[in-house]
């Protein structure tokens, strides 16, 4: 990772997601005139976003002493020195990337043991690491020359974490400033876009079924360059449950909006235009979002909204269902919250000695972690806290 100053550094890494990530969705940004529904998504759209009533939540006071974390200091002389954030975690082990340094100059795959306390290398790649997740025993990431943002080659990998076999599931190239794919999962299925360029931008929408090894694609999107632009082009991509989140920018008569829609049932709902999305997630009929303003929650069931409005130009980020009424998120990097739908409160995680800066919090096996940076400066003050939600 790379820093302009100690506490930005510390800010920047501990969002949670890598700097090559960021650079991507900067580049793309700058470079790309998104997308309309001209493209060839196989699915039909309803354009009409749903009104509902608003409630605003209130932060709680109440102790948090059900949710005690289960905490972790990386202070073992096996684990490597510098700032982390979690990527996956199982009832065994935390495991996160190790960005290279002049001691080390290939990123690592690093698994650090919740019994131990102490941290194995699992994999050194040859090129950077970028986007790791897993599912049950199997990590996946992907794999490139991530001193670059576009025009690489890229193949995503699989460990298996029983037998340590590695192997390579798919590979790609992304070219014309298209970013390489960010890996997400749901249940067995692991998901990224793919871009390929042919007169037209197409964006696809990839799924890879753990248990089978088969890959199908869910959506195809199609964004036309010449002269003003037209078509979709798909930035991000979320399933939940048996829907799919697709963040969109649409180009069409020369004008670009950018949106949050559910496919489902072969057909496509707009549910957000025009905001400044910075993460979101479903679960059933609602989906949770961050912007610049903070966190937004939309159960469309019920027709209500629930906002936790941020207090400083930091925003809101990192939102994820842990339950269908409950939406994790941070704030501020510096606490992270639990939105609470039935009691319209955020109770804050926020405990003694908890630090300065939070990472984004991640959540896999019912389990929510996160990292912390307990001084201003780097340095071997990193702590994981672990919280069981089931």
């Amino acid at each position: 990772m790379k820093y302009i100053l100690i506490i930005a550094s510390a800010l920047f890494l501990l969002v949670g997601c890598s700097h090559k990530e960021e650079v991507k969705k900067e580049s793309l940004g700058e470079t790309r005139n998104p997308p309309d529904t001209a493209g060839i998504s196989p699915v039909s759209t309803n354009e009409n976003p749903a009104t509902t009533s608003e409630h605003l939540l209130s932060i709680s006071k109440d102790s948090i002493d059900h949710l005690a974390p289960v905490s972790y200091d990386l202070t073992h002389s096996s684990c490597p020195k510098g700032l982390v954030a979690p990527s996956y975690i199982t009832d065994q082990s935390i495991f996160y990337v190790h960005d290279p340094s002049s001691e080390q100059p290939r990123d690592q795959i690093i698994a650090f043991s919740r019994s131990s306390e102490t941290c194995d290398v699992l994999y050194e790649a040859t090129e950077g690491i970028d986007s790791l997740v897993g599912i049950d025993q199997t990590l996946y990431w992907t794999e490139y020359d991530t001193r670059r943002t576009s025009d690489v080659s890229w193949t995503i990998h699989a460990s298996d974490l029983d037998t340590g076999k590695v192997q390579t599931i798919h590979e790609g190239e992304s070219t014309n400033e298209n970013p390489t794919p960010i890996l997400t999962t749901e249940d067995q299925s692991l998901n990224w876009i793919q871009y390929e360029v042919n007169n037209r931008v197409i964006s696809q929408v990839i799924s890879y079924d753990e248990k089978t090894g088969e890959k199908s694609t869910l959506v195809t999107t199609e964004l036309n360059e010449t002269g003003s632009p037209d078509g979709d082009y798909i930035l991000e991509q979320k399933r939940t449950g048996n829907s799919l989140l697709l963040h969109k920018a649409i180009s069409k008569d020369g004008e670009r909006r950018l949106t949050l829609e559910r496919v489902a049932d072969d057909e496509e709902h707009t549910l957000l235009t025009d905001e400044e999305i910075l993460s979101f997630d479903g679960a059933d009929d609602r989906f949770a979002y961050t912007s610049d303003e903070g966190l937004t929650i939309v159960d469309s069931g019920k027709e209500e909204t629930y906002r936790f409005k941020t207090t400083s130009r930091t925003p809101s980020d990192a939102a994820v269902f842990v339950n269908p009424h409950t939406v994790a998120f941070r704030d501020r990097t510096e606490n992270v919250y639990l939105a609470d739908l039935d009691t319209r409160t955020a109770l804050a995680l926020r405990r003694d000695g908890f630090g300065h800066t939070a990472t984004k919090p991640i959540y896999f096996n019912d389990t929510l972690c996160f990292a912390v940076l307990k001084e201003e400066s780097p340095g071997e003050s990193i702590t994981f806290h672990t919280y069981k939600m089931k």
